[in-house]
This record gives structure tokens, sequence and C-alpha cells, in this order.
């Protein structure tokens, strides 16, 4: 029988709302729709009646790893299940309490679980939390930079609970994956951008995925309003590069 370790702290519920961007789909996702992990997530979903589904995604920096539970999470919207996408970097100062009540949900995605190691409340609580959530009809996503075991987590019983289910290892994307990243979500936005221009907006700005990501829809809405293609020197002139 599962143990279950009591925590110190009053119960307490807490409004969470995630704002999911609605082009973070699988069919977007970098490593392509028919990926080995997409393909895992998708199925996930067709065998949740009948069993508890937990998934583990590690990568290091730009892997795709938030786009993957931004994906499972629009997913679980269009099924028509309850959900929540829940960033460890957002929400560790708030307390562990944070997972109380989210037993209620069917799928939860819980981004930079890393972010607990060595935090003997939070470690206690995610514990509990995998115990209370293992049940058919629930799926649970995690995404760390490493493999469990190299986690240094403290709680050996909830190092075991991570190494649940299935685990894929995610390459982190390379500047060629990023740019041909970049041009598939412009087209799938209705924008054309070339190669050229990607791999100019690789050179001049931030190499962090997010971030050209927030470039390229303040380039869309600007190419909107101009009725511009996008050019190298619209974009220069648009950044004010």
């Amino acid at each position: 029988m599962d143990k279950t370790i009591v925590l110190t702290h009053e119960p307490m519920q807490m409004a969470l709302p995630v704002t999911l961007p609605d082009d973070e789909t699988f069919a977007s996702y970098f490593g392509g729709e028919d990926s080995l992990e997409v393909n895992h997530l998708k199925a996930s979903f067709s065998e949740l009646a009948n069993s508890f589904q937990y998934t583990y995604l590690c990568g290091l920096g730009d892997s795709g790893k938030s786009h993957l539970l931004y994906a499972t999470c629009i997913k679980a919207q269009e099924r028509g299940l309850s959900n929540m996408l829940l960033s460890m970097r957002e929400v560790i100062n708030f307390g562990p309490m944070v997972l109380d009540g989210l037993e209620a949900l069917d799928v939860l995605c819980i981004d930079d679980v890393h972010l607990v190691a060595g935090n003997d409340a939070w470690e206690k609580a995610l514990f509990n939390f995998f115990n209370r959530f293992n049940e058919p009809g629930k799926m649970l996503v995690v995404t760390a930079d490493l493999l469990p075991n190299m986690l240094n987590i403290s709680l050996p019983d909830l190092e075991s609970r991570l190494t649940w289910g299935t685990t894929f290892q995610i390459r982190s994307m390379s500047d060629d994956d990023k740019a041909q990243a970049l041009v598939k979500r412009a087209h799938m936005r209705g924008l054309e951008l070339s190669d050229e221009c990607a791999r100019f907006l690789l050179t001049r700005l931030s190499r962090d995925m997010r971030a050209l990501l927030d470039v390229l829809d303040k380039l869309d809405h600007a190419s909107m309003a101009a009725q511009r293609k996008l050019t190298i020197p619209f974009i220069k002139s648009t950044l004010k590069l």
C-alpha cells in the first residue's frame, strides 16, 4: 500500500488562470506531428478511460517540452476534459498548497518539476498528489531538464513515482530547427517567412524560442497592418534593428 506523507500546512484553494497559446498544438510541434512523443501523448487520450496515463518529458534548453504541454491541454479542451498547466517556475513560491484540489482535474501538466528538488514540502506534496491522482481517467504529463534519477530529489518515493509511465528525452533545438520552426509557425498563420528571414532573426535576436515566437507574433500584426510581406528591410524597420 502507498504511504501518505502528512503535510504541515492547512489546505488552501488558489485560482491559477493560464492562457494557452492557441497555435502551440501537436500539429505545430517542431519535432513533427508524427514524432514518437506526439503519437504517445495523442494515444494516451484514447486510453484514459481504462488507466492512469503518465508521461515524463525531459530535455535541456529549447527542446519543445513546454510546447507539448500546451498542446496536451489544447487537446484536452477539444475533448471536453478539465485541464490545467502548472508552471513550477511561476507557482513554486506560493507553496505546495497550490496542488490542493487539483486531483479533481482530468488532465494536469506540470512544467519544470526539477525546481522542487531539495524542497522537502514540495517533494512531499508532489508524492501525495501522485497517490491521489493515480486512477483511471486521469492524465499527468510532467517536464524536467533531466531524468528523474539525476534531479537530486531527496524523497526516494517521489523519485520512484517520477519514473512511472513513459519517459522521453527530447534533444535541444538547433538553429536549423528553430529556423524551420519559425517558417512552419508562420505558414500556419498564413504568413510567408522565408528561410533567409528566419535565419536573419536568429542572427540578430535572442535565440530563445519563446522570445522568437513573440517576435513572430509582432511581425504578423505589423505585416497585416501595413499590408506588407515579410522581408529583411521590413523586419529591420519593424523591430528597429
